[in-house]
């Protein structure tokens, strides 16, 4: 058993990581959803890439408090508008209600519901996908929605993946995603 991990921890490890991505075959959508989180600006970098690609209408995403009078969904704007995004083009907005990927779900969906838009990609980092795709199904049942989705991972440097187990934050992520995905296995 030992030899056999000694052998194979490289393929394992990786296997551990490429589990919690999930990547949609893209398509041109009306609109672009973001989720906040990342401090790397990796997630509005890709949504901006598929955004100048035409993959998109426009940008919606939602945050949360950093500090007082400083929200991440203000920082998300501004990178996203220096990036080359007309800020009309963007739709940002506190989040009402639960600070999850849940509550951030809830307040993304009634956002395009407002915009009457049929179908959007979802951006987040590679290892938060899976997660993500889960929870933006649940949500959508939840509120009685049916839109056309497809997921997009956006490489995270602090979470590489192939790779994250060489880095402390890669390890740190990989271990709380996989708690929260166990949680919402058990609490969803």
């Amino acid at each position: 058993v030992v030899l056999f991990i000694f052998i194979f921890k490289i393929p394992i490890l990786e296997k551990i990581g490429s589990i919690l991505v999930y990547k949609s075959k893209l398509v041109p959508s009306d609109a672009i959803v973001i989720l906040s989180g990342s401090p790397a600006g990796n997630r509005i970098e890709e949504a901006v890439r598929l955004f100048k690609k035409g993959m998109g209408k426009i940008m919606v995403f939602g945050g949360y408090p950093l500090y007082p009078g400083v929200n991440s969904h203000d920082a998300m704007k501004k990178y996203a508008i220096r990036l080359g995004v007309p800020k009309e083009k963007i739709i940002a907005g506190k989040l009402t209600g639960e600070i999850s990927t849940l509550g951030e779900a809830l307040f993304n969906l009634k956002q395009l519901e407002l915009l009457k838009a049929k179908s959007f990609i979802l951006v987040t980092s590679s290892f938060h996908t899976r997660r993500s795709h889960r929870i933006y199904e649940m949500a959508m049942k939840k509120l009685n929605m049916e839109l056309i989705f497809r997921v997009q991972p956006a490489h995270d440097p602090r979470v590489p993946i192939p790779g994250w187990w060489k880095i402390h934050s890669g390890k740190r992520e990989i271990i709380i995603e996989y708690i929260k995905s166990f949680y919402y296995l058990l609490a969803y």
